[in-house]
């Protein structure tokens, strides 16, 4: 039986909304751009720098985009229409809602096609685990993942799952009818059971390939690539702007801020729920997802003697040929993605709720099938353009992986749909979250946002109003200008 998601729905507990969020931040960039990142530059100079960055600007912004939710109760553009209402301001400051909103929705037709490439490595290396086990019993389990592969048959798996399209457009498919799936539910019935369930089974995943990559991994090279202290590369970084982009690019994105998605949570936040103290939490989860599922990859793929890497090459060529080379590999390979899958299905219905809210209020209709069958066929339809992009032109040419939307500018130079929709919301969302800032911090009146806020001392609330007015704004600021003027130029 669903439940509706009206203005009168709630999470059940505070528990409930805490692994909601923390499900709708942690994601595929977690896994795969963090560890990376902080590595190449300064290490653990860095992660403190990114820590910085989380404590001034991400962790204010996820304080206004929850009591700007918690205080509208309804979708992340209807809650700030009625708020700027009663403020007496322009509902057209709902724009930033609109962007974050299109912006959720964009990410998930790209989104759910590469999740679809993690399910088909699940299905790939269970596959290979059964066939093992049949063959020799249980000691077919302390293989390598493809173990009856070589290391370059291992390596060209991604290449072949990207040359048939119509493979990557099924689990594509898969991908988007779980999700759909679930948000039908609504939140109690759907989100939440979901949340409640794959999370905890994510962290112990998590926490037992840090240990395994712990014990059988090079411990010591993971650990100093991620947390050694490297002031030298910082510095460099820093003085020609990288890292400071780095930074507060990643703080803003891997909370998930200025997607719309903990405003649309934030409307099921109940008043009496400690918001300061819950945005701690998500904060708090996020950052230590990204620096120990880095001890959980790198440790790995050091060991095996391969480069550290990021993006899709990193989950789907270098650790399946770690994975490949180690005892037991298989069934920890298979845990990997398993993990990787929780992550991307939590995020994902976090996206798909954002658009589907709104689109229940325009209907006002308590039943969420009609919404979330238009949206989610819609992208699906995006997201098998988006896959067909991917095609390698080896495999053959065709309009979709030789298209290039904007090819002609700077900032979109040599990108296909997909790499170019990623690219769109690297733009949308900084906007977004800058004009959410300004409202937040400037357009909400002051007794409205102590009052919906709720910290317990007045010198945290001065401190938030100080960080959302003046730093946050300046830091999504410089993002923005960085990341669509200075970096384009500088690689041109």
């Amino acid at each position: 039986m669903q439940d509706t998601a009206g203005e009168g729905a709630h999470w059940s507990s505070r528990a409930a909304f805490i692994m909601a969020a923390i499900g709708s931040a942690v994601g595929l960039g977690n896994l795969w751009r963090f560890p990376y990142v902080a590595g190449e530059n300064g290490g653990g100079a860095f992660v403190v720098f990114y820590i910085i960055c989380v404590l001034l600007i991400g962790l204010p912004v996820l304080v206004a985009e929850l009591f700007i939710g918690r205080r509208g109760g309804m979708s992340a553009v209807g809650s700030v229409v009625k708020i700027a209402k009663a403020e007496g301001r322009s509902p057209l400051w709902s724009l930033q809602s609109w962007f974050g909103m299109i912006g959720a929705f964009i990410i998930l037709t790209f989104y759910s096609v590469i999740a679809g490439w993690v399910l088909a490595y699940v299905v790939m290396i269970a596959g290979n685990l059964i066939t093992a086990v049949g063959e020799n019993g249980l000691a077919g389990l302390t293989g390598g993942a493809f173990s009856t592969l070589t290391e370059e048959q291992v390596s060209a798996k991604l290449g072949e799952l990207l040359s048939d399209p119509t493979r990557m457009i099924i689990y594509h498919g898969i991908f988007m009818l779980v999700t759909m799936g679930i948000v039908m539910r609504g939140v109690k019935g759907g989100i939440e059971k979901a949340v409640t369930l794959l999370m905890p089974a994510f962290f112990v995943l998590l926490i037992v390939l840090f240990f395994f990559a712990l014990i059988e991994g090079d411990a010591a090279r993971g650990v100093d690539f991620l947390l050694g202290v490297r002031f030298d590369d910082l510095w460099a970084g820093v003085q020609n702007g990288s890292v400071v982009s780095a930074a507060l690019g990643q703080a803003f994105f891997s909370i998930g801020l200025g997607s719309a998605l903990m405003a649309t949570y934030g409307a099921y936040m109940r008043d009496d729920q400690d918001l300061p103290r819950s945005s701690r939490l998500v904060a708090i989860a996020d950052t230590g997802v990204g620096i120990i599922a880095g001890l959980a990859i790198f440790p790995i793929v050091f060991a095996m003697g391969l480069a550290a890497g990021a993006g899709p090459t990193l989950m789907f060529q270098t650790l399946p040929l770690a994975f490949h080379g180690m005892p037991v590999g298989g069934l920890f390979g298979l845990m990997f993605f398993i993990l990787a899958f929780f992550a991307a299905i939590t995020s994902s219905i976090a996206l798909l709720e954002t658009s589907t809210k709104w689109l229940d209020e325009q209907t006002k209709s308590d039943k969420r099938v009609v919404s979330v069958t238009i949206l989610g066929l819609i992208i699906f339809v995006i997201g098998c353009l988006n896959a067909l992009s991917q095609v390698p032109t080896s495999a053959g040419e065709t309009f979709w992986n030789t298209w290039q939307p904007l090819g002609g500018v700077a900032l979109f130079k040599g990108m296909v749909l997909l790499d170019f929709l990623s690219a769109t919301t690297d733009i949308i969302l900084p906007v977004a979250g800058f004009i959410t800032a300004v409202f937040a911090g400037w357009i909400v009146s002051t007794s409205t946002a102590r009052e919906a806020i709720g910290f317990k001392s007045e010198i945290w609330f001065k401190r938030w109003r100080f960080l959302t007015r003046y730093v946050c704004t300046t830091g999504i600021f410089i993002v923005i200008v960085y990341s669509t003027i200075i970096a384009p130029m500088l690689n041109s």
